[in-house]
């Protein structure tokens, strides 16, 4: 029994062993299919649930910046058009300003579009042509002589030059780009983009491997990164994606969004979205983006007028625009364009005459000046405050509108010389301001807000002043049109005044020299100015009516009983009291100053133009008796300094001053400009100046440089 007992239980043993076995490797087979089951669905689903979220994501991507992607696109302003016809009487530095400021180049014989020559008084220009709203000015060849300020000989009817881009209303981005079709790109710059940056461009299919296995090639060997691998397609996702740092995340969505590009968009659609969007420099705050601007920025042309020389810098300044920038690094601009240059004629887009002729071609580079746009800063404010009225900002940062101006650069010109160079001369720390318009249309020429040559408080539209003096015509004009046998020979008293007021309070008016005059007619009281006969027969008319009068004008003022009314407490802005005078310069004609033509779309679709208003119930008999008096002040009243000083001849206007000086106005015109000068100090304190020895001496300094005899 013990024998059996110990064999059952060595069999037992024996028998228990070999069960734990295959159960330890059952469960280890068990667990090996499981992991191999998890590998299996959990890498493909690792993949899947990474990779498609990617791939959608950068569809998305495609889509929405570039299959349906719409750029920001700024408004251009415009200044006026310069009008050239047989028997045009301009000022010969007008012709001289203005081809300077558009980027015509001075040449002995003009060639090329853009270039222009002055043979004693013969004119000879090469234009740039425009498309204007209501045809395209193609460019010519134009001849003309300009003889005592006459233009005579011209070889075609009528010429009008390309307006001058005077500024833009930017996105919060401050991007520069006018898009264009790729039709209207140089053919040579095209291929020559091809031949520089992606020769393989036609061929590969956004990626381009064999040209990235060659370019680690060469940079081993160079022991540098001497060239990249980046195709042309694979640049513009770079430059729409805005990506900061360079990583193998940032390449790799490049490389597939590239190849998924190429996919939706043909080779021209890709061509034409790099030229419109790959950035081209930097003007202060704003990124110079797209061949257009950078052609206006660089040349002042359009893309197609570019000469190949000029198209290759471009071309050539693409990898580094601070780097090879033509007027800061001029030689290094210079062998950059040169080396594209050979490559264009080894690649055969230029032929060997072309290639050697833009060789020996100066660099000529005249940045063009308006693209830094202080200049008509204050003009711009004023445009700006108009178009807030019918259009958005969005309209304005982003559609790509084209607003042309009535704005003169040679006239504005020379407002900003005057207040700069004149101001401090006359009095130390004051500042100044003018408006200048034509005489009878009254669209606005010019308007500077300070003496300084940049400034953030824009006087001009802005700061409300008393106007002293400049009220006196009115006050006569409206006794003209309200008082019975009333005319410019009735007899006034100028004699001192004691005038109670409502206020219970004594106002004695005195004449700015403390002289009365006694009795004397109307019309010497206007020419000398003299305070107190305006305001007695200001009190024959009545205050009330007066100011119904002012009212009637279009002036809006508080409305008062007190009686220094007649003498100009009134309050307004150069602007305002230009607007003020347009009614005796225009002969009742015009009513409102403009600064606006019209307003075209992107595609040059008219969107409108302003209407020119006026229902001024006047009498022209009467506002032609004030401007032959207002003449009169020129060669026999306060104003009388213009004609034995400076020997102008026909000329109309009126001096200002208020208390102090606090205020020195002058307000002057003739048959064509239409001006009004301020000088004060900005805490109103008292100043030294009069009209007469401040705002007036800048008003002659600035017409003696514009007006033609």
């Amino acid at each position: 029994m013990k024998k059996v007992s110990n064999i059952s239980k060595k069999v037992t043993k024996h028998t228990k062993k070999p069960r734990k076995k295959r159960s330890n490797g059952l469960v280890k087979k068990t667990k090996n299919r499981f992991i191999l089951r998890f590998l299996l669905w959990f890498f493909p689903g690792l993949v899947i649930g990474l990779f498609v979220p990617w791939y959608f994501y950068l569809q998305l991507v495609v889509n929405s910046l570039f299959v349906d992607y719409h750029w920001s696109v700024p408004s251009s302003i415009y200044a006026r058009e310069l009008n050239l016809y047989d028997g045009k009487k301009i000022n010969i530095n007008e012709v001289k300003y203005e081809l300077d400021v558009l980027g015509y180049k001075r040449k002995s014989q003009p060639e090329r579009i853009g270039e222009y020559s002055i043979n004693l008084n013969r004119f000879e220009i090469f234009t740039k042509g425009f498309r204007f709203v209501d045809q395209v000015e193609k460019p010519k060849r134009v001849i003309f002589n300009l003889d005592k300020h006459i233009i005579n000989g011209l070889n075609f009817p009528i010429v009008r030059l390309e307006p001058l881009l005077i500024g833009h209303f930017y996105s919060s981005q401050f991007e520069n780009r006018q898009p264009i079709q790729l039709i209207r790109i140089p053919n040579t710059m095209v291929k020559g983009l091809q031949a520089i940056e992606d020769r393989n461009f036609k061929h590969h299919s956004g990626v381009d491997f064999f040209g990235i296995i060659r370019s680690l090639v060469k940079n081993i060997f160079a022991g540098k990164v001497v060239q990249g691998g980046s195709t042309i397609t694979q640049q513009l996702i770079k430059n729409r994606l805005h990506y900061g740092a360079k990583s193998w995340v940032r390449k790799a969505n490049e490389a597939v969004v590239a190849i998924m590009l190429e996919q939706k968009f043909d080779k021209g659609q890709i061509l034409e979205n790099y030229f419109n969007e790959i950035y081209w420099g930097q003007k202060g705050s704003i990124a110079i983006h797209g061949i257009k601007q950078a052609s206006q920025y660089y040349f002042s042309k359009q893309p197609i007028q570019l000469s190949i020389p000029e198209q290759a810098l471009l071309i050539g300044i693409i990898k580094g625009p601070s780097w090879y920038h033509p007027i800061r690094q001029k030689s290094r601009a210079l062998k950059r364009r040169n080396t594209v240059l050979n490559v264009w004629y080894e690649t055969s887009v230029i032929n060997k005459k072309q290639w050697l002729q833009a060789k020996k071609t100066p660099l000529d580079v005249n940045l063009n000046k308006t693209f830094s746009e202080h200049k008509y800063k204050d003009f711009i404010d004023l445009v700006s405050i108009q178009l807030s009225q019918s259009f958005t900002k969005n309209n304005l940062n982003q559609e790509g509108l084209r607003i042309f101006t009535t704005v003169n650069p040679f006239v504005q010109n020379q407002m900003n010389k005057t207040l700069s160079t004149k101001t401090d001369s006359l009095e130390k720390g004051v500042q100044s301001a003018g408006v200048v318009s034509h005489a009878k249309t009254g669209e606005i020429l010019a308007i500077k807000g300070a003496k300084n040559n940049i400034s953030y408080f824009n006087r001009a539209l802005l700061s409300k002043r008393q106007i002293g003096s400049l009220i006196k015509p009115f006050v006569y004009l409206a006794a003209l049109e309200k008082m019975i046998d009333f005319d410019m020979n009735s007899l006034v008293d100028d004699s001192p005044l004691k005038i109670k007021t409502k206020q219970g309070e004594f106002w004695n008016p005195r004449n700015y020299d403390n002289k009365s005059f006694g009795t004397i007619t109307a019309e010497t009281a206007l020419i000398k100015s003299r305070n107190q006969a305006t305001v007695d027969l200001g009190l024959q008319l009545s205050v009330n009516k007066f100011v119904s009068f002012l009212e009637n004008l279009g002036l809006s003022i508080n409305r008062t009983n007190h009686p220094s009314v007649f003498l100009g407490a009134t309050e307004l802005t150069p602007l305002e009291v230009t607007n003020l005078y347009l009614i005796l310069s225009s002969q009742t004609q015009q009513k409102q100053l403009l600064s606006i033509r019209h307003i075209t779309d992107n595609n040059n679709e008219l969107l409108g133009k302003p209407r020119k208003r006026n229902n001024l119930k006047l009498s022209e008999s009467s506002v032609g008796v004030i401007n032959s008096v207002l003449h009169k002040v020129t060669t026999q009243g306060t104003a009388s300094k213009l004609t034995y000083k400076y020997g102008f001849k026909g000329l109309l206007g009126k001096t200002g001053t208020t208390n102090q000086g606090k205020n020195s106005w002058y307000v002057g015109y003739d048959h064509q400009y239409l001006a009004t000068f301020w000088m004060g100090n900005d805490d109103n304190t008292p100043t030294a100046l009069s009209g007469s020895s401040g705002a007036l001496v800048l008003w002659a300094d600035w017409y003696q440089n514009v007006f033609v005899d």
